[in-house]
């Protein structure tokens, strides 16, 4: 079966498949964008950070259904977060996305785990290294952006909004592995815009700048 973007308007002439991913991280990580570039195809040089929480929707194809992944983008302010733990047990799964330039945020991944774990031990994790394209500035090294999601058996890419690495392949890897929890029919790959991308299990977690 494959994944194909599709119109909203197309959407009740097929079964529907309701998919929530809760995006979280710390202030500055790029959570607005690298939602953004996955919805809109866009990348934003505002540096306003989030507030309060917002949702957003992508319709895909994947055989006679329709997937529909609602994500929520969350502010990293601790004054939210209390706002962000209500959304831990309405989403099947999470990413929790931090700046590989910045060490902290990355220092930060292990505590949102534990917080989500309190709420949603069931959620199903993928951890991204975000901005990528900033190698020369790096402060985390890909190597324990892999030794952390393998600890916690989470799905891992290293991504870029800006420069557009990973961001479809790293959501829709997500998506591949809730539905597979669905025991839907599933295939090793799947399409996007005549793309074809490998799923979660072989050499993903390899794919960086």
């Amino acid at each position: 079966m494959n994944f194909n973007k599709s119109k909203r308007s197309d959407v009740n002439n097929y079964e529907k498949i309701i998919i929530k991913i809760l995006i979280v991280g710390e202030i500055g990580v790029g959570k607005s964008n690298f939602i953004y570039r996955y919805i809109e195809d866009k990348f934003s040089s505002s540096n306003l950070a989030s507030v309060g929480f917002d949702s957003n929707i992508k319709v895909l194809n994947y055989g006679n259904k329709k997937i529909i992944v609602q994500l929520w983008d969350t502010a990293g302010q601790s004054l939210y977060k209390s706002i962000t733990q209500n959304l831990f047990k309405r989403v099947q799964g999470i990413i929790v996305l931090y700046d590989i330039t910045n060490i902290k945020s990355f220092e930060s991944v292990e505590k949102w785990i534990n917080i989500i774990e309190e709420e949603n031990k069931k959620i199903i994790y993928e951890i991204a290294g975000n901005k990528c394209d900033l190698n020369d500035s790096r402060e985390v090294d890909i190597n324990e952006g892999k030794k952390l999601s393998q600890k916690y058996k989470a799905i891992f890419f290293e991504t870029s909004a800006k420069m557009n690495i990973n961001i479809i392949e790293s959501i829709n890897n997500l998506v591949k592995k809730i539905l597979d929890n669905l025991d839907l029919e599933t295939n090793p790959t799947f399409t996007i815009d005549n793309r074809s991308y490998e799923i979660i299990g072989k050499s993903s977690s390899e794919k960086c700048c």
